[in-house]
């Protein structure tokens, strides 16, 4: 069966981009049921290597909802997250690559931004260097071999200022930007997996309880069954071919499904890698500047610090200012 998660990180701010991941993973076994409602736990199958919380010796990767693993900082976050995708590849020169690798659709319009551009010093990986990774991704993917439990997919929509603007003003609701933007990885695990046992878990999209009427909207070819909807926690059934997806929409999924914790933290890293451009761009500008991480009211006070130099350079607030 697939186990797929999508999360995002970046909805709140006022800067910076908006970045929805996902992951996927591949299980196999007897015990494998895509219909049951105890679905096989990748923390389990991987538990020597992989972990919920955070050891002092770092010998297990700290997988868990990206604000819990951020609390001590990027380090760990970008560990798991180059860990988990050198498994796939054999090595990742630089956010350009990253990004070609993982989000392959942003690169051409991450150019188009000033403060999204190499600068001097920068260097990759962030914190981390990229040897030990490659080591424990070595070990990881034996691990994953042995447990028959495999990250299959790891994909990113980064979606711009100017962008996400586009798409709220469209859209008319910050909530449908957001789902319409989750909806592009539904459709991709529909596409690529959706004879395979697919079961996809999402946390809770802008606040929504509801999804049934929205689901039957972008998957037309696809019969929708509604299990049941509750405020916490809706499940659905797509079926075609004699093919059946149960997708499901919950609080706190990233604590409850390992492939939901690696897309939020694969989001918040590709968000925390171009924030580190941002402020980067800006300081060379402005070198006493305090860096922001864009939310609301640090948000406010880092665009009236820049204010001058932002006239200054012709800047236009919808490449800049998010409207919602």
């Amino acid at each position: 069966m697939i186990l797929a998660g999508i999360d995002e990180a970046g909805y709140g701010p006022l800067l910076g981009p908006l970045v929805v991941g996902c992951c996927a993973f591949e299980l196999a076994g007897d015990d494998i049921d895509p219909a049951s409602d105890e679905l096989p736990c990748c923390w389990k199958r991987l538990k020597k290597l992989v972990s919920k919380n955070r050891t002092k010796n770092n010998r297990k990767l700290h997988v868990n909802d990206s604000k819990i693993v951020y609390q001590s900082g990027l380090k760990e976050l970008e560990r798991a997250i180059l860990a988990l995708l050198a498994t796939r590849i054999e090595t990742c020169e630089g956010i350009e690559h990253l990004l070609a690798l993982v989000a392959n659709h942003a690169v051409d319009d991450i150019r188009k931004y000033p403060w999204y551009q190499p600068f001097d010093g920068e260097r990759f990986p962030l914190e981390q260097d990229f040897l030990p990774v490659r080591l424990f991704a070595n070990a990881l993917r034996a691990e994953m071999d042995k447990s028959a439990c495999h990250c299959d997919y790891l994909g990113a929509r980064i979606v711009s200022e100017r962008k996400l603007n586009e798409l709220i003003n469209s859209t008319h609701n910050k909530g449908s930007a957001l789902f319409s933007t989750a909806a592009i990885h539904l459709d991709h695990l529909l596409r690529n997996y959706g004879d395979k046992g697919l079961v996809i878990f999402c946390d809770r999209q802008g606040g929504r309880a509801h999804y049934g009427s929205l689901l039957r909207l972008m998957f037309e070819d696809w019969h929708l069954e509604i299990v049941h909807e509750e405020e916490s926690r809706a499940e659905y059934r797509l079926l075609k071919d004699g093919n059946v997806v149960r997708v499901l929409f919950c609080e706190k999924a990233e604590t409850q499904c390992l492939p939901v914790a690696v897309a939020s933290m694969l989001s918040k890293y590709l968000r925390e890698a171009l924030m580190t451009r941002f402020n980067a761009f800006w300081r060379r500008h402005l070198p006493a500047l305090e860096p922001t991480a864009g939310y609301h009211t640090d948000g406010v006070r880092f665009l009236g610090d820049i204010n001058d130099k932002r006239q200054e350079l012709g800047i236009p607030d919808e490449l800049l200012i998010r409207s919602r």
